[in-house]
């Protein structure tokens, strides 16, 4: 397992602030984060533009999304549990190019 340092709620499990998510680009997708240390966790994040579909993906060996785990919907801060062992964001754009994809995804307590 992939296991890395573990986080302290507050810190900053990722950010991303880069070119905005278009239609015809992969999805945009976290490496897996460790979650040792925190059971819950929360988003900030500002995506405009088209459609943009996101989501919190779980796993139990940080390699694969693990189907058992329902993926979470985030809402740009709103709290929600972590389950699994590892996470990941995902950020899909369904409809017409973003203009602007900017995330922070923070430990909590």
């Amino acid at each position: 397992m992939p296991y890395g340092t573990p986080k302290e709620p507050g810190s900053i499990l990722w950010a991303y602030s880069g070119p905005p998510v278009t239609v015809g680009s992969p999805a945009l997708v976290s490496p897996w984060l460790n979650t040792e240390g925190f059971s819950r966790a929360i988003a900030w994040f500002n995506f405009a533009g088209g459609t943009s579909v996101h989501s919190i993906e779980q796993s139990f060996d940080g390699v694969t999304a693990d189907g058992d785990f329902t993926a979470v919907t985030p809402t740009s801060d709103t709290e929600f549990v972590v389950r699994a062992p590892f996470i990941r964001w995902r950020t899909d754009q369904s409809t017409a190019n973003g203009t602007k994809s900017k995330l922070v995804l923070r430990a909590r307590a």
